[in-house]
């Protein structure tokens, strides 16, 4: 289960929700990154887990077939897709790995991260 925190700038009062570093969830992995040109802190995936082959077009093949059946299908399937990290605003920004203890993206002072988790992700 990964976590969500609130880092936030104590100068410039820059504030954000991140994970501040690598997390995992049950499909998904993200890495905080900042991105030079935005001036942000983004969470980007570095791994994704998706349906390999939807079921939709399985169902649409044979309508026969009750649901129950395709519990343990291949169409029920899942594949890691590994995504490189970029900047969710514009793929063409720079981005690099960001990790707390770490800088503001804004003013280059250290983030002050929240005690508790703001959010709780699977």
């Amino acid at each position: 289960m990964g976590k969500t925190y609130l880092f936030e700038c104590g100068l410039c009062h820059y504030r954000v929700k991140i994970s501040g570093g690598v997390d995992a969830g049950l499909d998904c992995d993200v890495q905080t990154v900042v991105c030079r040109d935005c001036k942000e802190l983004f969470d980007a995936f570095t791994r994704v887990r998706r349906q390999s082959s939807p079921v939709g077009k399985f169902r649409e093949a044979y309508p026969e077939i009750p649901p129950a059946a395709l519990a343990g299908s291949p169409a029920r399937e899942r594949d890691w897709q590994k995504p490189a990290l970029a900047c969710p605003l514009n793929p063409k920004h720079v981005v690099e790995a960001w990790k707390d203890p770490g800088r503001c993206p804004r003013c280059g002072n250290f983030l002050e991260k929240s005690g508790m988790p703001f959010r709780a992700w699977d």
